[in-house]
């Protein structure tokens, strides 16, 4: 058995994608630490990892974190006296973070970006081949992040969803899914559907039965552009994970929420741009639940026929 940490520093959906990982550790035997961000903390259980560091993000366009997070945090890792430390982040920080465990595994792209990888191999002492962007790569985030522990586990990553739910979750007993649920927020404007078809389209949930949600900062903004929707935002992580568990269905653009919903077995309407639609579907659709993933320049044609089509056909 190794104590081995896992560093994260990016948003929710990254974090998510490293469920499978988790697992695999877990069953391993291994004792497991998570670094992670003010961004993406709470939306593991407390009970999966051994210990969580949790950084504090200086606000973008700064990179890096406080220094009293980022001093707390060193000093709980070198207490943990990790032997293993699985870098999934891309942040320099995240480096920086896994310095004084022995054993450090990242990933480099290798001549696709040569300076980075050449920084990176410097401060690991495994490097492991990724592709450089999304068209380039064969295989889901969450299959790509399991190759950063190659060594320290054996099996396949796990698809069931009610044995990667509790790392999520918790051992919170599964609720009777009921209803529809829709995750607001920006990434909708940014799939280059007008707002008239927009408009109609939640109108169309609405009628449904859907619940809307958005996260806290977005709330006032989907309020503002879609007036005729009561639109909810739960305070903490924590609630959000228990309305997405409590929907029958989730319909989503390419979010966090999509990738929750994915890992603890609720079926999801998965919208994703056009652009590299097809690789793009292929690395982050959701990854253990039913789901069906649609192009944005179709809804846009057919907004209230094809999402009502994509549900009755989850």
């Amino acid at each position: 058995m190794s104590r081995v940490l896992i560093v994260r520093l990016d948003g929710i959906g990254d974090a998510l994608v490293c469920t499978p990982l988790i697992a695999a550790l877990r069953n391993a035997g291994h004792e497991l630490g998570i670094a992670l961000s003010d961004r993406n903390a709470g939306i593991f259980a407390p009970q999966t990892a051994a210990a969580t560091h949790v950084l504090e993000r200086i606000p973008w366009p700064r990179h890096g974190s406080t220094p009293a997070s980022r001093a707390r945090a060193d000093a709980e890792i070198a207490a943990r006296h990790y032997d293993v430390a699985l870098i999934a982040s891309e942040e320099p920080e995240a480096y920086e973070l896994a310095a004084p465990v022995p054993q450090r595994i990242g990933f480099t792209t290798g001549w696709a970006k040569p300076f980075k990888s050449a920084w990176i191999k410097r401060r690991v002492t495994r490097a492991i081949g990724r592709a450089a962007t999304v068209r380039g790569s064969d295989a889901h985030e969450a299959e790509i992040m399991l190759r950063l522990g190659a060594g320290l586990v054996t099996e396949p990553p796990e698809r069931d969803a009610t044995r990667l739910r509790p790392l999520i979750v918790g051992d919170a007993a599964l609720p009777e899914r009921r209803g529809l649920l829709v995750q607001l927020g920006a990434k909708w404007n940014a799939l280059g559907i007008a707002g008239a078809a927009l408009a109609r389209l939640m109108a169309s949930l609405s009628e449904r039965g859907a619940r809307f949600i958005a996260a806290p900062g977005e709330r006032d903004a989907m309020g503002t552009q879609f007036p005729a929707l009561a639109v909810e935002a739960p305070a903490t992580t924590r609630a959000w994970i228990a309305a997405v568990d409590a929907a029958g269905a989730l319909v989503s653009t390419d979010t966090g929420a999509a990738h929750l919903a994915g890992m603890i077995g609720v079926p999801v309407v998965d919208v994703f741009p056009d652009a590299g639609f097809d690789a793009q579907t292929r690395r982050w659709r959701p990854w253990a639940s039913s789901n069906i993933v649609v192009r944005a320049s179709e809804l846009a044609r057919a907004p209230e026929t094809l999402i009502a089509q994509a549900l009755d056909g989850l």
